[in-house]
């Protein structure tokens, strides 16, 4: 009868080492491979919706897209980012590390070079989405505002009327449809404009690029705070709306310390 082999510590270590690098290698080949997929499937979206040209009729293309992110279960900044991203790449983008949500932050950068550059630093060094966010946010305050002046807001401090909400729609500018939590498992869908600025009209280029630009930047919040103020003429509440990049601000911090819409669009010229 012959005896069973009995395996030394040092060769269950080796045995040990050896399946924990083939599960680890094998969980990673596929994470890369449901992610690629998951990139070639927006990619696609995009295409599809690109054949109708849904990007090039703002007031059409917008009601078309709504209706789609209602019937899929999905949101609309999705839909639109599909679009910007077959626009923006003529085939898709091989990566090993980069997942969609770093294309969504890499689709706000306008300039190719730029959209490059961070690109291989993300890949490169392995970034996370929000180390992205963070570099590019860096990057920015060094070159923007250099001896510019742009009207400056009071931002505002009461604590009155001041709500967390998601974003349903960028409709123009200046303009946004909101799902607002009014507390007590109170929700409520309302259409506000921001106060104190005024973005060109969605049918000219000015204006397309103030929607795209509101776009981008809230596509990358957890969420928004909102103060609304007096209704204008047209029965749309006037508001502030406060924002973070940080999945992990609060509320509170969001509305003292986060980025503010209005005087960003200010700023950047996108708004008088």
């Amino acid at each position: 009868m012959s005896q069973p082999n009995i395996i030394s510590d040092s060769g269950y270590a080796k045995l040990f080492s050896d399946l924990r690098k083939l599960w680890e290698s094998g969980k990673g080949r596929a994470r890369a491979a449901v992610n690629h997929q998951l990139l070639v499937t927006y990619w696609e979206m995009g295409g599809r919706m690109a054949m109708e040209n849904l990007s090039e009729n703002a007031g059409y293309g917008r009601a078309i897209i709504t209706r789609l992110a209602r019937d899929m279960g999905t949101d609309i900044t999705t839909l639109y980012r599909c679009i910007q991203f077959h626009e923006t790449y003529s085939m898709v983008p091989k990566s090993d590390h980069l997942t969609w949500s770093h294309f969504r932050v890499l689709l706000s950068l306008k300039d190719p070079a730029e959209r490059r550059r961070f690109a291989e630093l993300a890949e490169k060094n392995r970034w996370t989405r929000d180390r992205l966010i963070e570099a590019i946010e860096d990057s920015h305050d060094e070159t923007d505002n250099k001896g510019k002046k742009t009207k400056q807001l009071k931002r505002p401090e009461g604590a009155d009327y001041v709500f967390k909400a998601t974003v349903l729609d960028v409709v123009d500018g200046d303009s946004l449809v909101l799902d607002i939590d009014c507390g007590f498992d109170i929700k409520k869908k309302q259409r506000v404009r921001l106060a104190h600025v005024d973005a060109p009209p969605i049918e000219s280029t000015d204006g397309i690029a103030a929607a795209n630009y509101v776009r981008n930047q809230l596509a990358m919040a957890e969420f928004v705070v909102v103060k609304t103020t007096k209704v204008d003429i047209y029965g749309r509440y006037l508001a502030d709306i406060f924002y973070s990049h940080n999945p992990k601000a609060e509320i509170g911090e969001v509305y003292r310390k986060g980025l503010y819409l209005n005087q960003e669009l200010l700023d950047k010229g996108s708004a008088v």
